[in-house]
């Protein structure tokens, strides 16, 4: 007999009780020698309980390879998980942050290693009780850094600079995740299994089609080049060819003309066009393509509506010509820039 989505919820939650507390103790957790003689006897209890103890496990070492910072943006967007953030915020701020992004990387079923992109086939139980095939990759490139994936079905990814892509697909669907970054999707064909991209509480799906995400902190832009899409946030929107779309957390729609030509992206050309975009995520994306770091010195800054392009080879000499468009002073000491409001 299956175990209940709430047993499930409830072993989950002692499995990272008990990460939590090897990290207290500075144990191990790949050496099961150094245990504590409680926790190997929960181990003993079911076969359940040390698949999800070991899952557990991989989801944390694949959360800490997570910028902190992208992790704290992902989460003020969940409510927390069986309570773990109120248990977990006495305990290591690193502790806390692997597990709740492990809780957070659970909730999409993925268990992979980082460092090279996994490739697994592994049976897994649904609430159905019904047995399937599901296959975990989990796909992540450097800054400036670019990667052609084809998938299992013969659908490409162009993945772009400082990205992590995760895919789930089964004998029924097909699910991506979208952590940071961006991607452009050639889907393969197929009606039986639907090519769903999420990210956040944001869900793109489409048959049959080309379209490209972007994934920002509070929001994600969706350019279709070939076909239709259906992008749900709070509500459901359609986008064909020509269209592209920009959705905030909060569930504002701004829409626009899709970027690119012949199947390609501007990016993909080493060029970042915006139309009625946030300085904000402008300095985002352009973080994923340079070592320099950038300071706002306020938030008002990242507000401001940004219109043009650039070319991701010449990111300095665009930050240099910002105090042309704005009234603000752009300061530069080495790689570090600041940019304040006169």
């Amino acid at each position: 007999m299956n175990p209940s989505p709430d047993d499930l919820a409830i072993i989950e939650e002692q499995a990272a009780d008990w990460l939590l507390l090897l990290e207290e103790q500075q144990l191990s957790v790949s050496n099961n020698q150094h245990y504590p003689v409680e926790l190997q006897d929960w181990l003993t209890q079911s076969e359940l309980h040390r698949d999800i103890f070991q899952k557990m496990q991989q989801l944390w070492q694949v959360s800490t390879q997570l910028d902190t910072d992208y992790v704290e943006q992902q989460l003020a967007q969940i409510p927390p998980v069986n309570d773990i953030s109120k248990r977990a915020e006495k305990r290591s701020r690193i502790g806390y942050f692997a597990l709740a992004a492990a809780f957070f990387l659970l909730s999409f079923t993925v268990f992979l290693n980082v460092e090279q992109p996994s490739n697994k086939t592994v049976t897994v139980a649904n609430n159905s009780a019904a047995m399937t095939n599901v296959q975990n990759q989990f796909f992540r490139t450097t800054i400036n850094e670019y990667r052609t994936i084809t998938l299992a079905d013969n659908s490409r990814v162009d993945l772009g600079a400082n990205s992590q892509l995760a895919v789930r697909y089964s004998n029924s669907s097909r699910e991506l995740t979208l952590y940071q970054g961006e991607a452009l999707f050639s889907v393969a064909k197929d009606k039986q299994r639907p090519f769903i991209v999420r990210h956040q509480q944001s869900q793109v799906e489409a048959l049959g089609t080309v379209f490209n995400v972007r994934a920002n902190p509070d929001s994600i832009r969706v350019d279709v080049l070939e076909g239709t899409v259906s992008v749900a946030q709070q509500q459901v929107i359609k986008l064909s060819q020509g269209q592209a779309a920009l959705v905030t957390q909060s569930g504002t729609i701004t829409r626009s003309r899709a970027q690119g030509e012949n199947l390609t992206m501007d990016w993909q050309q080493g060029r970042l066009v915006y139309q009625n975009a946030r300085l904000g995520d402008v300095l985002n994306d352009v973080a994923r393509y340079s070592e320099l770091k950038i300071t706002l010195g306020s938030q008002q800054l990242s507000q401001f509506t940004y219109n043009g392009s650039l070319l991701t080879s010449e990111i300095d000499t665009w930050l240099h010509s910002l105090d042309k468009i704005y009234p603000i002073t752009v300061t530069q000491q080495g790689k570090e820039y600041t940019l304040t409001i006169n």
